[in-house]
């Protein structure tokens, strides 16, 4: 039997392996967005000072590198400071409050977290010159930087603990391991991050603090009561001073009454030890509505101006959380 017309078997074909893919490079990490909104102001500076405060900020924050600014418009209202934060997707906010003192002025400076809603860095400081400005713009830069480097850094950690211990067999135990994980990882894992413990909307009116003691003095206390109750509410200052709020509560508050007034008084005096002298201070804080009825009273004691003041408005805000 002749084989010459019969077909050669076709060979089978081999597989090719496919070329592995090319390591992707992972993306940049976008630097931390920061919006300055224009400072607030006393009527006795020149109207506009803060909103080109707000810009001098802006500019050398950005100037400073690793954190992106930006400027709010001076059109947004203080109570929606954090939702336009939110709408342009802000890390954190800066906000201030500006009143004379001496040859230049005192600001009251708070940087707030957009995720949790709270205060992560506050500081009073006195600006007398561009320099001046320039060195608090960088200050507050500075802080933002650190804290992202210590949030980064506890992620990494996180990580690295995660990677190096065995999950455990059990899925219990498992499934509460990861429960674990998720707070670690709230900066910037998927888990969405526990809200902050939300202001009363009763909002609370600083007054001028009054009292003995130099010009200075009394705005430095008047700014440390602004920034320690700005920590548990809603807050803004007045140019009103703290010795008659009895009877201008009613002005004070004007047609928005869901408010509280808070004012006080602070003093000094040489306390004699063993190995001399001292000085101690004290602040009488006093707390009205906006009808002039007194509703709280606390005094806190120190040995400088800014810890009594901020004794004694912990102390209010411990005993009054509703600010009622």
């Amino acid at each position: 039997m002749s084989l010459a017309g019969a077909a050669r078997p076709t060979p089978r074909p081999t597989a090719t392996p496919s070329p592995s893919p090319a390591p992707t490079a992972e993306p940049p990490r976008a630097l931390p967005l920061v919006v300055v909104f224009p400072f607030d102001a006393s009527s006795d500076i020149k109207p506009g000072t803060g909103a080109a405060a707000a810009q001098l900020y802006v500019q050398q924050m950005n100037a400073a590198g690793g954190i992106d600014t930006i400027a709010a418009p001076a059109s947004v209202k203080r109570t929606d400071y954090s939702t336009y934060a939110s709408g342009v997707k802000a890390d954190y906010y800066l906000a201030g409050y500006m009143t004379p003192l001496g040859n230049g002025v005192s600001v009251v400076e708070q940087v707030v977290s957009v995720r949790s809603g709270t205060i992560v860095y506050g500081q009073t400081a006195q600006i007398e010159s561009f320099q001046d400005a320039t060195a608090q713009a960088r200050m507050i830069h500075d802080g933002i930087v650190a804290l992202e480097k210590q949030i980064s850094d506890a992620y990494t950690s996180a990580q690295a603990t995660a990677t190096s211990t065995p999950l455990p067999s059990n899925q219990a135990n498992l499934a509460q391991g990861f429960s674990g994980l998720k707070t670690l990882f709230k900066h910037k894992g998927p888990a969405t991050p526990v809200p902050a413990a939300a202001k009363p909307r009763k909002g609370i009116i600083v007054a001028h603090v009054a009292g003995p003691l130099p010009a200075s003095d009394l705005t430095k206390a008047t700014n440390e009561l602004y920034t320690t109750l700005a920590a548990h509410y809603n807050t803004r200052l007045v140019t009103y001073g703290s010795q008659n709020l009895t009877v201008q509560a009613d002005s004070i508050c004007g047609s928005d009454r869901n408010n509280t007034i808070a004012g006080g008084t602070a003093s000094a005096k040489l306390v004699h030890h063993t190995f001399g002298s001292s000085p101690q201070y004290t602040f009488a804080l006093t707390v009205y509505t906006c009808f002039g009825a007194k509703l709280a009273e606390a005094t806190g004691t120190g040995a400088s101006l800014t810890s009594a003041v901020h004794a004694a408005a912990e102390s209010y805000a411990s005993t009054h959380p509703g600010n009622s």
